[in-house]
């Protein structure tokens, strides 16, 4: 309980946090951050120290509102005129998620998207729209917010957007769950961003072990998907 209330607490003073997943599914630790909190030098810690995939999640509730689907129902719908598509596109991940991936987006002010500039552009531009759209049960001004997005971004884009599932973690435990279900418990947007931490000398995940002293060398909070599932419980009730 101590930790997720360090953890909830760095989300909302726009620090990191490094989640852990269980050992028996992706055993991964990601580097996550609030979007709402993201500038480019976040940006250039998690290529440098973390070294995976740069994704920013949103819940299914903003995925709604914003009209994103999940990327594999946009490749079913594709398959049916591609057979390598409908062939290739698979819904469900080697430790038996269906995987969270929508779009890719560009803001429409950037220019290749992939530096660190442009892609905190895109994440905080994004988050500030999701910001506005929780602020609100206003249709007409969900809607006018809804045509902001529309005409702000491009697809496809060098920012993924990660769809967290609707019941959270007790729908799917993987860390598009466990990083939006830290906003929720901490009060704040439901967007964060994230990215998989690498070991650049065996090429593999970073061990939790490595996690941990990585925390501790730059004062961080490190959190287990075991401690998460536990809160998510007695949350709920």
């Amino acid at each position: 309980m101590t930790r997720i209330y360090e953890a909830v607490t760095s989300l909302r003073n726009g620090n990191f946090v490094l989640i852990h997943d269980d050992d028996n599914r992706e055993d991964e630790v990601d580097l996550v951050i609030s979007s709402n909190s993201i500038t480019p030098e976040h940006i250039a810690i998690m290529r440098k120290n973390a070294g995976g995939l740069i994704c920013t999640a949103i819940s299914k509730e903003l995925s709604a509102k914003l009209g994103l689907p999940y990327l594999y129902d946009v490749l079913s719908i594709f398959g049916n005129a591609n057979r390598t598509i409908a062939q290739i596109n698979q819904n469900s991940s080697p430790y038996g998620d269906k995987p969270s991936f929508s779009i890719t987006i560009n803001h429409n002010n950037t220019y290749t998207g992939i530096t660190d500039n442009d892609r905190a552009l895109t994440i905080s531009s994004l988050a500030n729209i999701c910001s506005e759209l929780t602020a609100t049960t206003d249709t007409n001004i969900q809607k006018r917010i809804l045509e902001k997005f529309q005409n702000s971004f491009r697809t496809p884009g060098h920012v993924p957007i990660l769809i967290a599932s609707k019941g959270l973690l007790n729908e799917r435990k993987g860390h598009t769950e466990m990083s939006i279900f830290l906003t929720k418990i901490a009060n704040i947007t439901n967007i964060t961003t994230i990215c998989e931490m690498l070991d650049p000398y065996n090429h593999k995940a970073l061990s939790y072990k490595d996690a941990v002293e990585y925390a501790k060398n730059n004062n961080l909070v490190i959190i287990e998907a075991k401690e998460l599932i536990a809160y998510a419980k007695s949350y709920e009730k």
